[in-house]
């Protein structure tokens, strides 16, 4: 076990490193201004979507205005409006066409300021939520304590994603680890299950305490 409490310090201490530097990174942002000098960006960049909203609105009314003018006056406009009605879908696809694009890959576009707010509160998710109660139940070794972290881990949509965004592993898989360790006395011959949960882990120490267990068998 004592591999096990080693993984679980250098995470406990990885994450509060992240968070701290996390932190000043945002306090700086803000103190030197360039945090908001950012939204401000960030709301110019929202603007433009309606620039160009607003664009393709008036080639629309100006080609309908241009038909009314030829059918209200054909006779005196000879020249087919077919190559200005082209141009104007030319126009108005590149506006639809980035607006379109923009609005798929929304999530995709993430600011620096969020990014840094999300890693700092998927660390702390993790850290108290997980490393810090895993840590007290393993010295413990409190069954009830590990079967609920592994409930959570499952039911608990907020830590799931907090797990996934820093890297920490399937949240799904970490769970399977602690319900076999939970029930390696009830259940002896579960060999089998702990290699695959050791291949499929990338937890360090989740795998280190499925090693343990094969250690032991």
């Amino acid at each position: 076990m004592e591999e096990v409490f080693k993984e679980i310090e250098k995470r406990i201490k990885r994450l509060e490193a992240e968070i701290e530097l996390a932190e000043q990174r945002l306090k700086l942002l803000e103190e030197t201004g360039a945090a908001h000098k950012y939204r401000i960006w960030e709301k110019r960049k929202d603007y433009s979507e309606y620039y160009l909203i607003l664009i393709a609105l008036w080639l629309v009314v100006g080609m309908m205005f241009l038909y009314y003018i030829k059918s209200r006056y054909a006779q005196r406009i000879p020249f087919s409006l077919t190559p200005y009605v082209v141009l104007v879908v030319i126009l108005i696809s590149f506006p639809l066409g980035y607006l379109v694009w923009k609005f798929m890959h929304r999530e995709a576009i993430e600011s620096p300021l969020d990014y840094l707010h999300k890693r700092e509160k998927s660390a702390r998710i993790v850290l108290n939520e997980f490393y810090l109660p895993l840590k007290e139940a393993l010295k413990k070794q409190d069954k009830e304590r590990l079967r609920l972290l592994a409930d959570t881990l499952l039911t608990n949509l907020s830590l799931a994603e907090a797990i996934e965004n820093i890297n920490e592993g399937n949240p799904k898989i970490m769970a399977y680890a602690l319900y076999l360790y939970i029930s390696r006395d009830k259940y002896p011959n579960l060999k089998d299950d702990i290699e695959e949960a050791v291949a499929l882990l990338r937890n360090k120490p989740l795998k280190a305490l499925m090693m343990s267990l094969l250690e032991k068998s």
